[in-house]
């Protein structure tokens, strides 16, 4: 009998072959199962998986396979990967349950003319031990070969840093990453969501650094649940996106512009800081994101946000106090979040970013009041989207100057120049940057 799970997890991987962003797949396809929170994981894992180690995974398939890999058909090629990622990465799956289940799924995809390929290669596979060892004199290839991310990127990554810090960023990038939860500020919703934790059995554990922000031990996977998310108690967000709030230093009262708000974690969190009697004017140019903070929004009872869809710098902006940018960027940061996005990124696309996020700093400029403070922030490690960026902005007007980090920002998570700027193995969350500018 086929595996369903298994089968599953390939009917993501080709949904979201043809474009889609695999969260998105991976959400659409789960929310419309009757699979069991268990195997939810599991396909959760094995997708993920299978597109994170996906390069260094063909160079191992491809050792073991006597004939030109590049030029096997995908759908062959994703099975192998799959059974190739169980075999090294998935130690609760014996050797021959990854084999036998990956057959089995060719042939009810409509690839079983590749059974004996699929079964010959997986089987040399498994008894070629993993080789995990990489000079240190290795080349970017190899290196990225090893880690599983673009050539470009870790030719790009050496230049800045060295080979140990490069490794360790890729490292983290292959991580599973912490799911970490926001509290609502009322004493009724972290009371709620303590109650629900001890329910399910599940200890509590807030960050050091920011303790509005928890993980759950063993495993957060139960609270993601839809009957429990609608209790509207938390919201999944990591602490890095909630120092970017802290740095706009949201007050009662407050009308702040929310500049690119999608899909809403931001928008939500300084709504709430605002309380009833401010409000949040928040821009989408994405409508699956405009859906997504609408959903967030909903969820969370908050109705002291103005939604406005569309391209911001195409629409008048009132003057305002306060302006978040969270500017679209190449998420260079939040790799370990986004599996999809180290192999969807391309090198001609940073150029890219930056002209949007120069027009969108143009434009919210000429909406802050005097006195105002904007806040411009990236998911970007890159220096092209951080402070080169504010550079070239501040060369234009001169008027504009950095101001210090407000004390609910971790100080060590501050840089030379007063932005809040991190990088995931040392600080262990998103890599994010802001920068507090005055006028």
């Amino acid at each position: 009998m086929i595996d369903e799970t298994r089968r599953t997890a390939f009917k993501v991987l080709t949904k979201a072959d043809r474009g889609s962003r695999i969260n998105e797949v991976l959400h659409q396809v789960l929310a419309g199962s009757a699979h069991t929170q268990q195997e939810r994981r599991f396909i959760t894992e094995l997708v993920l998986g299978s597109i994170r180690m996906q390069r260094r995974l063909d160079a191992e398939l491809a050792a073991c396979y006597d004939g030109r890999y590049n030029h096997m058909e995908w759908g062959v090629k994703q099975l192998l990967r799959m059974g190739a990622y169980q075999l090294r990465y998935m130690d609760s799956v014996p050797p021959h349950a990854a084999l036998s289940t990956t057959v089995e799924l060719a042939k009810a995809v409509d690839l079983a003319r590749a059974a004996k390929l699929i079964n010959g290669v997986l089987r040399e596979l498994s008894r070629r031990a993993p080789s995990d060892d990489v000079s240190d004199d290795a080349p970017a290839d190899e290196l990225a070969t090893a880690f599983s991310h673009p050539t470009w990127l870790v030719e790009r990554w050496l230049k800045r840093w060295d080979r140990d810090r490069t490794a360790a960023l890729m490292e983290w990038n292959n991580r599973r990453p912490v799911v970490w939860l926001r509290q609502r500020i009322s004493a009724e919703h972290r009371e709620r969501l303590a109650n629900v934790a001890k329910e399910k059995g599940l200890t509590l554990v807030p960050h050091p650094l920011l303790p509005d922000y928890v993980t759950a031990e063993p495993s957060p996977a139960s609270l993601l649940e839809a009957e429990v998310l609608n209790i509207g108690s938390f919201i999944v967000q990591d602490p890095a996106s909630g120092a970017v709030v802290q740095a706009v230093e949201p007050q009662v009262g407050e009308v702040i512009i929310d500049l690119c708000a999608g899909p809403g974690g931001k928008t939500a969190a300084m709504a709430e800081l605002v309380g009833t009697e401010g409000r949040i004017l928040a821009y989408e140019l994405d409508p699956g994101r405009v859906a997504l903070i609408n959903d967030t929004l909903v969820r969370l009872g908050l109705e002291n946000v103005d939604l406005y869809p569309g391209d911001a710098t195409a629409q008048s902006l009132p003057k305002a106090d306060k302006i978040l940018i969270d500017a679209p960027c190449t998420g260079t940061g939040v790799m370990a979040r986004r599996t999809d996005l180290r192999w969807r990124r391309q090198p001609e696309q940073l150029a890219e970013m930056t002209n949007i996020q120069m027009s969108l700093l143009e434009h919210a400029a000429r909406s802050l009041q005097s006195g105002g403070t904007l806040v411009y922030a990236t998911c970007s490690l890159e220096t092209e989207e951080n402070w080169d960026l504010i550079h070239e902005f501040q060369s234009r007007h001169p008027q504009f100057f950095v101001v210090p980090m407000p004390e609910g920002v971790p100080r060590g998570w501050i840089d030379d120049l007063g932005a809040l700027s991190t990088f995931p193995p040392d600080h262990q969350v998103d890599g994010i940057f802001a920068v507090r500018l005055k006028v």
